[in-house]
Order: structure tokens, then sequence, then C-alpha cells
């Protein structure tokens, strides 16, 4: 959750390392991931709200509710859980308005995408046709140029890749950030028997 930590007064992530039930509401131990502060904080019950989320994967999108703290901020790019899958905030509905954040309590609707996977598309090309492929890899799984890759049972070169605002032809890029991957078939030897 977001919140303005006590010690170093900055907006940041707070990790919750425990949560206690009390009568009218919840106490939170929490640790600033900015400063390492760890503190309680209490929160009433009536101070949780509960969201919209329209929750994507692929071709097919569905309707979710998940529990939030109102005060609590959340912004376009958040990782969130929904039904215990790591999602993404595509987009935040407040106010009738489309915003890049908003507080719990201002939300309409959250537009979110599954984010424990991701589909990296890549385009092979195969000598004077370029064949499209898709694979399903962790967000966090880095690919480089000159990787050697294995679509559709056979074997391709990465040359190129494609993030939001460039190609990168040396180095490499997070399955997060990959627009496309481009790559040349390798044309395996046959041995002679």
């Amino acid at each position: 959750m977001k919140l303005v930590c006590p010690n170093c007064n900055q907006e940041t992530e707070q990790e919750i390392l425990s949560m206690k039930s009390m009568k009218n509401g919840v106490e939170y131990t929490l640790k600033c991931k900015n400063c390492g502060y760890v503190y309680r904080k209490f929160f009433e019950e009536e101070k949780m709200k509960e969201l919209r989320v329209i929750w994507s994967w692929r071709n097919k999108s569905e309707v979710k509710k998940i529990v939030k703290l109102e005060e609590d901020i959340l912004s376009v790019g958040d990782e969130i859980s929904v039904n215990n899958i790591n999602s993404q905030i595509t987009a935040i509905d407040s106010g009738g308005k489309r915003v890049k954040k908003a507080k719990v309590k201002d939300i309409d609707t959250i537009w979110a995408k599954r984010f424990d996977k991701v589909v990296v598309k890549i385009s092979v090309n195969r000598g004077s046709k370029t064949v499209p492929y898709e694979i399903i890899s962790h967000p966090d799984e880095e690919f480089y140029i000159g990787d050697i890759i294995e679509v559709n049972g056979h074997h391709a070169a990465i040359h190129k890749i494609k993030i939001k605002d460039k190609f990168i032809m040396r180095g490499g890029a997070r399955a997060r950030d990959i627009i496309r991957i481009y790559a040349k078939e390798i044309r395996e030897a046959r041995g002679r028997y």
C-alpha cells in the first residue's frame, strides 16, 4: 500500500508486515520500502472500499472486486493482487474521467491486466517470409540481442527488440517492456550418417 511514511515523509510503498483485527478496525505493522522504518498504523473498518476491477488476460475481460484502504493511492502501472494473481493497473476511472492516479475513495473503476505472466510477440524471419509467434513469459524475464530462442520447434536468433519508444540493437530488455522481438531463423545443420 502507498502511504506517507512518518519517518522520511515520502509517499511510497509500505510493506505490510502484520495485521491485527481490533474492535473498530485493523492495526497494521508497516515497513517503509524507501527508508526501512517500521511502525504501526490503525485503520477503521469503514475506511476500506470495495473496488470494481475490469480484469483482462489476452482477449478476455471480466469484472472482479478487490478491497483497498480508502486513503491508499493507486497509479497506472502499479502492481496489485486480483484474486491472488499479480496484475498491473492499466487505467483508472475517477469522477467520470480517466486519471493517472487517485485515492481509492475517489476511484470508480480500475482497469488491470494479468501480470504474473505476459505475452511476448515475436516476428521470425524465415528467408523470404516473416512469421508471427507469441510466447508466454514472466514479466521480469530478460531477452538479449543474440539470444537463441525456440519458437514452434524452430530456433531463431534475436537481432532487434522493440520497446515503447525505440528499437534496441544491443543489450536487452525485460519481457514487461517488450512490444515485439525480431529474430532470424537458424537453419539446423544436418549430419551425414
